[in-house]
């Protein structure tokens, strides 16, 4: 290399990705970069692959550092970048140089493909959609805009919710379809399609066993994440406890099944045709991908990543964040609502109450006061959060709220939190309340009401048990926790937990019970299906109802659409 010289050797150097440090090992000659290599991250499986296989050997090709992130996978993408820059000024390279090294891109022709049905988007209904075509004789094209198949579905704990299967019944668990639909109906308050939910709960013992013919591994029946007061216990886990548990499994299926799978290909236009949809526009590397198709499914996620979108469909929320990736633009809702489709969205959306600041907490579930701005204790504390974020959403119209204790319950980081300013102290609750910028009457009154309720045991107001089961489904459970503790002894601690972390979206095109969707005027538009978290909204209202039916609704309603668009097709 004509513009830097190195000192040969061996370099490591770390920086952070989105689960903690990537290290990179260097290897240089006096005049090449030799090799490049990830020999430890924390990434997700799945998604991080592409970037730890792509970014590496492009380094080394280009002889440089001016290298393209992965689609899907931009912070591992640029951690890697950061860490080889730093090994290799270690080495004594001009990183400013070779930042301005990269590889020259060769221009694609424009394509044309043809197939019977093409899947947009590679998410657990995606996989599903495609496999069930494919299984009912269709050739299938899957196209995904990212590098890596997953979608949300890959950052999912690993759970299917199911009810009478097999497995229950091993565990001596006594549960029915029918139960599980009464559930689903019940959170849906009226607003939900009662008979969709019930013939997915219908099938969910089906469809359990239609993921084990895929490759998934379930090792047992469990409460849902941070909902240990479940019952009866209908959780599904994957051995992994992962959504890698689901993804890696289903990919490896529908390829064997003889799907054609491309990838960073983005689907931007519907074709239509007297009406009818019968193809995708898609691209990739700069180039048009033209796919005619006689069913197209569409399968691309929510819109946790559109403000536009966030703010028409789920207003209540206001400010938020959202650790999903890039991808969940809504996409498919959009090609769906151009295409004239009745869009159905009740305004609710997944939210996790967690301390954003330096405590990292949480919401533990039920060892607190917990209460909102004005100082007002608004549900049950150990309810299952999505119930208690629900009310605090709609009823009281607030994001966030403050867990309120006093010093007798230790917590892991509290004082750094408090000289952060992320938790807040006071030696008296109308000082605490001061810096909370409440009203120190209310929160006196609504804590001297509290302190009645832990002494007598008797939760009047809310129905919290004195003592209960805590936890996670990943953890060890902790039984018979005092959850009625007073808060009497100074100094008063508040930690404000914000409930604006945007996990998944409820809304989309209206569909049948095959996938069709349905248009403003209340026909089925001819060639286009939905399935996922696309096509949600007649399955979901307010409150998100439990872990895992989400996957649920994508697997089982991706399995009808991908049977029905390859019925339709073949005819």
């Amino acid at each position: 290399m004509a513009d830097s010289a190195y000192k040969p050797g061996t370099y490591e150097a770390s920086a952070q990705g989105m689960g903690g440090d990537v290290t990179v090992k260097v290897v240089v000659t006096g005049d090449a970069i030799e090799s490049v290599t990830v020999t430890s991250h924390n990434e997700t499986v799945g998604i991080s692959d592409p970037a730890i296989e792509k970014i590496p050997a492009q380094i080394v090709e280009a002889q440089g550092l001016k290298i393209d992130a992965v689609s899907g996978a931009t912070v591992t993408s640029n951690a890697i970048l950061t860490a080889a820059a730093e090994a290799l000024a270690q080495a004594g390279a001009d990183v400013d140089a070779l930042k301005e090294i990269g590889l020259a891109k060769e221009r694609k022709e424009d394509e044309k493909l043809e197939a019977d049905v093409v899947v947009v988007g590679g998410g657990m209904a995606g996989l599903s959609a495609s496999i069930s075509a494919a299984e009912s004789g269709a050739d299938v094209i899957l196209v995904e805009k990212m590098a890596s198949l997953g979608g949300a579905s890959i950052t999912c704990g690993g759970e299917l919710l199911a009810a009478g299967t097999d497995m229950q019944k091993e565990q001596g668990i006594e549960d029915s379809p029918q139960a599980l639909a009464e559930y689903w109906i019940e959170k849906g308050e009226g607003h939900v399609d009662e008979e969709m939910l019930r013939t997915i709960a219908d099938t969910a013992p089906e469809t359990f066993l239609w993921l084990q013919d895929q490759g998934v591994e379930f090792g047992g029946v469990t409460f849902s994440y941070n909902y240990p007061s479940q019952e009866p216990l209908r959780n599904h886990k994957t051995t992994d406890k992962k959504g890698t548990g689901f993804i890696l499994p289903m990919t490896e299926a529908a390829e064997k099944a003889g799907v054609e799978i491309l990838l960073e290909t983005p689907a931007v236009e519907l074709i239509q045709e007297d009406g009818k949809v019968k193809g995708v526009i898609c691209e990739n590397e700069g180039r048009k991908v033209e796919i005619s198709a006689k069913s197209v499914i569409l399968a691309t996620g929510g819109f946790a990543n559109n403000q536009d979108l966030v703010e028409e469909y789920c207003p209540a929320f206001g400010t938020y964040g959202t650790f999903l990736g890039e991808a969940h633009q809504g996409d498919g809702l959009i090609m769906a609502r151009d295409a004239g489709a009745n869009i159905i969205a009740g305004g609710g959306a997944i939210v996790n109450p967690m301390d954003m600041g330096a405590t990292g907490l949480q919401d533990p579930g039920g060892v607190f006061l917990n209460v909102t701005p004005e100082g007002k204790r608004f549900a049950n504390e150990a309810a299952y959060w999505f119930s208690r974020s629900k009310k605090l959403y709609f009823d009281e119209k607030y994001n966030c709220y403050y867990s309120i204790f006093d010093s007798e319950y230790p917590l892991d980081g509290l004082e750094e939190a408090v000289k952060a300013g992320t938790a807040f102290k006071g030696d008296t609750v109308e000082e605490l309340a001061e810096q909370l910028e409440m009203d120190p009457a209310a929160l006196n009154a609504t804590i001297d009401s509290y302190n009645q309720i832990c002494e007598t045991g008797n939760d009047t107001e809310f129905g919290k048990p004195a003592r209960g089961n805590k936890g996670t489904s990943d953890s060890v459970l902790e039984k018979d926790v005092l959850f009625l503790n007073e808060i009497k002894t100074a100094p008063f601690y508040a930690v404000k937990v914000e409930t604006n972390g945007l996990t998944g979206t409820f809304g989309g095109p209206e569909i049948t019970i095959n996938g069709e969707v349905v248009s403003v005027d209340g026909q089925v538009i001819p060639g286009l299906y939905a399935a996922g978290e696309v096509a949600n909204g007649q399955l979901l209202y307010h409150e998100y109802p439990c872990s895992g039916s989400s996957i649920q609704f994508c697997a089982t309603m991706g399995r009808f659409a991908g049977k029905a668009a390859a019925e339709t097709a073949l005819k």
